[in-house]
């Protein structure tokens, strides 16, 4: 059992002091005890108090065939938006929706409104992180078709969900070291296996001007099993633009089980497939060799 204990001095100077028992009783009760060290190990090294603040969830997805529970660690949406208001560089972020018209035309709105009944149509997200020390802001653009899980708040919401996913995005990209390893629900959501029960994770969060806090740079806690192939799925999109459906597709081709039914050396492989995808294809030298005969060689 784990005998961790997170401690640390809150932005308002109160003390934060919880460890499994907490975890266990008004987080996540049924978490395995790795899950839950991984868990206070990521809380302690990002400074995130889940109890009081709701910084980060210990959300469970349980798998409605098997009964298997696999839990996975969320960062709030208001703790990107926290950290990005501590930089003294920080100069705002612009964000909103990209919709197209009845006629086909294309266009970046502000904010999470759209108008299905005047005939426009949803497609993504985008966000503009600005910096006074650089002279473009950080761009984002997300497709809604990449993310949405088609229940939940990405059916009764999907402006403000995929909004919320280019905004964290554009948060993480002009601040890597600071958020590295963070991930939104909005962003886990398409990656969690279809059979899974939908989280229950608060999806409204609070944007605040919050006040400057010592960053802390210590490493994220490794991920569970089942994260590492999530977090495949979520590079080979982010970085080389594969789609999660089609990664995921590709995975099925070769592996033929459904994801919640990976062992750890299903999800190594699935990782190692999801890895090669959108990679250029190497390059190879051509070496002539002359190689000598002699007789023995000769079987005639």
């Amino acid at each position: 059992m784990s005998s961790e204990i997170v401690k640390f001095e809150a932005d308002d100077g109160q003390m934060v002091e919880f460890g499994e028992k907490e975890v266990r009783d008004l987080v996540c009760p049924e978490a395995s005890p790795r899950d839950v060290s991984l868990f206070l190990a990521f809380c302690q090294a990002h400074k995130l108090d889940p109890i009081g603040a709701k910084d980060a969830y210990l959300v469970g997805f349980r798998d409605k065939k098997t009964g298997n529970f696999q839990a996975s660690i969320i960062t709030s949406y208001h703790v990107f938006n926290k950290i990005a208001c501590s930089h003294d560089d920080y100069d705002g972020i612009e964000s909103g929706i990209i919709v197209a018209d009845s006629q086909g035309r294309v266009t970046e709105v502000p904010g999470a409104a759209f108008f299905p009944n005047l005939g426009q149509t949803l497609l993504g997200g985008w966000a503009r992180v600005y910096s006074k020390k650089r002279s473009h802001p950080f761009v984002v653009r997300v497709s809604l078709a990449d993310y949405t899980t088609g229940w939940g708040n990405w059916k009764s919401r999907p402006a403000m969900m995929i909004e919320k996913v280019a905004k964290c995005q554009g948060w993480r990209g002009m601040y890597p070291e600071e958020m590295r390893g963070m991930y939104g629900a909005e962003e886990m959501d398409q990656a969690a296996p279809q059979s899974y029960e939908p989280p229950a994770v608060e999806s409204v969060e609070t944007v605040r001007q919050a006040p400057a806090a010592e960053t802390v740079q210590a490493p994220p806690a490794p991920p569970a099993p089942i994260d590492a192939y999530k977090l495949a799925l979520i590079r080979a999109r982010d970085e080389r633009g594969v789609p999660v459906a089609d990664a995921m597709a590709k995975v099925r081709e070769i592996i033929s089980k459904p994801p919640e039914a990976y062992d750890e050396a299903d999800i190594a492989a699935a990782v190692t497939i999801v890895d090669g995808l959108g990679q250029p294809e190497p390059e190879y030298e051509v070496v002539e060799e002359q190689l000598s005969l002699s007789e023995d060689d000769i079987p005639f």
